[in-house]
């Protein structure tokens, strides 16, 4: 099978695929940190990255994730998706890293075409990268945001995971993908994964 384990940032993917891949026999596929733009003057954070480093980053990271999982022709679990990274950067440009409170995801889909060629160069990556997806996974697996994060400061507010979140399933919903939501602690979603792939 081919599995995407999709989630907002710090949902608990990596820490599910580390304890997944010798249950279910089926390798981890990663890309690389979404950080330091090639060419740029000096190392960039992505929290600092520019509009036009943003979508860099998203074109790079999306190539990579294709070339990590044609490596398993056979099968493999996708720490996140094709479309991981455009859903960052969508909501990124939309609404910023600390969306207010009262900002929903019709703000994140608002306003693309209104004069901001990131946006609007976004949107048409975000068709082709959608397109690939649902070509590439057999299955979603979604993981809801059930815990708060741990990092010391979150690069992200909790309401911009849920902004992501939100703006994830309704792409995927939206395309009639395949989409199985698992969900309490690690154990729960170590054995509704198993059960899913048959293992």
């Amino acid at each position: 099978m081919r599995i995407a384990l999709v989630g907002a940032y710090g949902a608990g993917k990596t820490t599910l695929i580390s304890a997944a891949t010798a249950r279910v026999g089926l390798p981890a596929a990663h890309g690389t940190p979404m950080r330091d733009p090639v060419g740029s003057r000096r190392p960039t954070s992505l929290e600092e990255a520019t509009e036009p480093e943003l979508v860099q980053l998203v074109v790079r990271r999306h190539a990579e994730r294709l070339l990590a999982e044609a490596a398993y022709p056979k099968g493999f679990l996708s720490d996140g998706s094709l479309l991981h990274e455009w859903i960052y950067a969508t909501v990124r440009l939309a609404v910023g890293l600390h969306p207010g409170a009262g900002q929903d995801v019709r703000d994140v889909v608002a306003g693309v075409g209104d004069g901001d060629p990131y946006r609007t160069v976004l949107d048409h990556l975000g068709r082709e990268f959608l397109h690939r997806a649902l070509t590439s996974y057999d299955v979603f697996v979604h993981l809801p945001v059930e815990f708060p994060l741990h990092d010391g400061t979150p690069p992200v507010a909790e309401h911009f995971r849920a902004l992501s979140d939100r703006l994830l399933l309704d792409t995927l919903h939206a395309a009639g993908a395949p989409v199985r939501t698992v969900s309490g602690p690690l154990d729960d979603r170590l054995a509704a994964l198993v059960a899913l792939t048959g293992a």
